[in-house]
């Protein structure tokens, strides 16, 4: 059963030996929870939501979506348009393509997505036509959020421990902040290594056609 925030408010005292507030309040572990939402979902990127771009002719670059979601995304996990999957590339090889398939007919198969820690931003290679115009292509976008009940189940005691070591920290207990934030970024490390990276192969090696 997912925990609520009152939940994870007990487990983070528990961890902090303070059962009732005294030395930190509530208001401020809540404060710590919510960064540590927004820190996780950044460095997971395994808050993810399910959305659709509708493709318009001549255009290779969106920043809105049909459920909104984009405009909390961070890095776009995975791409299709009909069913198969668009190949994410480089910067370098968006802008090196890109030139030459501007007003193509060829249909979208690849895709990069910028985040400037203010707009994401979603680009399509080649460049839709007017025969792919109003089609979309399904997103699965890593988000950010600094809500903790959309944090998976399995992965809410990883913020627990982000609130323990901002614990320690106002306590100028720095050791034993910082054992509880090496436990956050291993857990995290460990989690995004096994949902997100298990049999990932570099892209920049492959030819665009």
């Amino acid at each position: 059963m997912a925990y609520t925030l009152a939940n994870a408010i007990t487990e983070i005292r528990a961890l902090i030996n303070e059962d009732t507030p005294a030395f930190w309040s509530d208001d401020d572990i809540t404060e710590w929870i919510k960064q540590g939402c927004l820190d996780w979902s950044e460095k997971s990127l395994l808050h993810i939501a399910e959305d659709t771009i509708t493709l318009v002719a001549s255009q290779h670059q969106y920043t809105t979506s049909t459920d909104s979601h984009i405009g909390d995304a961070i890095r776009t996990i995975h791409a299709e348009y009909g069913d198969v999957a668009l190949q994410r590339i480089t910067y370098e090889q968006l802008r090196g393509h890109n030139a030459a398939a501007l007003g193509s007919s060829k249909t979208p198969r690849y895709y990069f997505d910028l985040y400037d820690q203010t707009v994401f931003t979603f680009y399509v290679n080649p460049t839709p036509s007017a025969t792919e115009a109003g089609n979309n292509i399904t997103c699965y976008f890593a988000k950010r959020t600094d809500d903790f009940t959309k944090i998976p189940y399995e992965y809410q005691p990883h913020i627990f421990l982000f609130a323990a070591s901002k614990a320690k920290i106002r306590e100028r207990q720095y050791q034993e902040a910082t054992i509880y934030y090496q436990q956050y970024i291993n857990n995290i490390t460990f989690a995004r290594q096994d949902s997100l990276q298990r049999g990932i192969t570099p892209t920049n090696s492959f030819r665009i056609q």
